[in-house]
């Protein structure tokens, strides 16, 4: 958990919501996590429910900072906080119904987050995703980092346009596309073909693996095509939102053609 200073902690907007008292988070965390953008403790936490925040946040990637108690007073806009308050996203989640049902595009074209770590990567993605109009990012409930301020900076304000989908499981998710005549496109760098050869103009779901670990095994079984960025220098490989870039802007620049 990060020491956070007392100037450096952020009054609420207006517009923010806050959830403060121990059972209350406890609760929030449980029920809504992906809502939750940052958690604020006091000082020296010695209350078991506090460290059991404290745990859970971790668990789920929600990123904790310790402030005084004059501070998280003026956070919840009460004294009788009990050492914790909550900051909660101001993101809209849309169901994949939702997206399916009024396209971006006549050929929609979705990207699928399996379990990135890196909020910077999640934000640099959704930022290139709405440079290109695709229709939606979807991510994976409960894997992989959570939309956070950190999101939101990286993706430089395109989280306010992008559509963002929260789905259960990316195998069902990954199904249910392919049955309303998606095809399914990933990267590998063994692959044969490269991603320049890949239809881009049908409707299309691109889905990047978590860095490290790839794709899933599950998730590979369901690709129609795996496909490689051509490599002339010494690296193997493309940071995941480099190469998340580079497919999208192919997927653009076949489409505008």
């Amino acid at each position: 958990m990060d020491r956070t200073d007392h100037a450096e902690i952020p009054a609420p907007e207006p517009q923010e919501q806050v959830v403060y008292g121990r059972n209350a988070v406890i609760e929030l965390l449980q029920s809504k996590p992906e809502s939750v953008e940052k958690i604020y403790l006091q000082f020296n936490t010695t209350h078991p429910k506090l460290k059991e925040i404290i745990i859970t946040a971790r668990r789920l990637k929600i990123p904790c900072g310790k402030a005084r108690m004059e501070k998280l007073t003026l956070i919840a806009g009460t004294a009788k906080n009990q050492g914790v308050c909550a900051l909660l996203t101001s993101v809209t989640f849309y169901t994949l119904d939702e997206v399916l049902a009024a396209p971006r595009n006549s050929s929609p074209l979705l990207v699928v987050l399996q379990g990135l770590e890196d909020p910077h990567n999640v934000g640099a993605i959704i930022r290139t995703a709405e440079a290109v109009a695709a229709d939606a990012v979807i991510m994976i409930d409960g894997k992989g980092a959570p939309i956070s301020a950190t999101v939101h900076k990286a993706s430089a304000g395109a989280l306010s346009h992008m559509r963002v989908c929260k789905v259960k499981s990316v195998v069902k998710t990954l199904d249910l596309l392919r049955e309303r005549g998606f095809s399914v496109v990933a990267a590998d760098m063994e692959a044969e073909h490269n991603h320049t050869d890949f239809d881009w103009t049908r409707p299309t779901v691109l889905v990047m693996g978590a860095e490290g670990s790839g794709l899933g095994s599950e998730t590979r079984k369901r690709c129609d095509q795996i496909v490689r960025i051509p490599m002339a220098g010494c690296v193997e490989s493309l940071n995941v939102s480099v190469a998340a870039g580079v497919m999208l802007y192919e997927a653009m620049r076949q489409r505008l053609g």
